[in-house]
């Protein structure tokens, strides 16, 4: 019988694992400039304050984990503070900051890539 895998939490959105491939395969620099732009984001559609949200994630030491978001405190806050969004809202953010990160891989390439509507 063969094991069966148990997803993350973002493995159960098709949209919102893509969008997590994206960020992983990022540079940490680049990763964190795009997790500041979603805690801020993310904290204004939660209507909840950007220090608030920093301590509630903060209760929590990303270093105890093993996954490849928590070894940068800026990047665990992002993907932490989706959690706390509806399924709208984490589509506006995968939208918004999919086409920021395929953006900057098109300079990088120097190719056009574009997410349909």
């Amino acid at each position: 019988m063969a094991k069966q895998k148990i997803k993350r939490w973002y493995e159960k959105n098709e949209y919102l694992n893509a969008f997590m491939n994206l960020m992983q395969n990022l540079s940490i620099d680049e990763q964190c400039e795009i997790a500041v732009d979603i805690i801020i984001k993310a904290s204004s559609m939660i209507d909840r304050d950007y220090e608030n949200i920093i301590k509630e994630v903060s209760r929590f030491n990303p270093k105890d984990y093993k996954r490849w978001y928590d070894k940068n405190p800026n990047v665990h806050l992002a993907i932490e503070s989706l959690r706390d969004l509806d399924e709208e809202g984490i589509n506006e953010i995968i939208k918004e900051f999919s086409q920021v990160i395929l953006d900057k891989q098109k300079e990088k390439e120097g190719t056009d890539i574009e997410i349909d509507e």
